[in-house]
């Protein structure tokens, strides 16, 4: 009857050992489960992130050349204004001024 006992107490310990070690594997997979859960779950939240800033990019861009050439009339501009044919053609304007040589046109008054 000992052996029968000893038999009887291998195979309770060796059910509960392969029990245990059931409980662990199922708590193992579960862990590795949710870490993988949370992966995904950042994976998908940085890859939302990483379109939104190549969007912003996109148009920060965009900006950036719109002011480059906004940049690039207002210094035309600045190079026209300093030269003597602004000069000139400012003073016909704002002044009436008339060149030597040019006749001036004016529509009779009608009063």
């Amino acid at each position: 009857m000992s052996s029968r006992k000893a038999q009887r107490r291998r195979k309770s310990r060796s059910a509960r050992i392969t029990a245990e070690n059931r409980a662990g594997m199922i708590a193992i997979l579960l862990v590795v489960c949710l870490l993988f859960a949370v992966l995904l779950f950042e994976g998908s939240r940085l890859n939302d992130r990483i379109g939104e800033n190549e969007r912003k990019r996109t148009e920060l861009e965009q900006a950036i050349e719109e002011e480059e050439l906004r940049t690039a009339a207002i210094e035309s501009k600045r190079e026209y204004m300093q030269s003597d044919d602004y000069v000139r053609q400012a003073a016909k304007d704002r002044l009436g001024l008339v060149e030597s040589g040019e006749t001036i046109f004016r529509p009779k008054d009608q009063g």
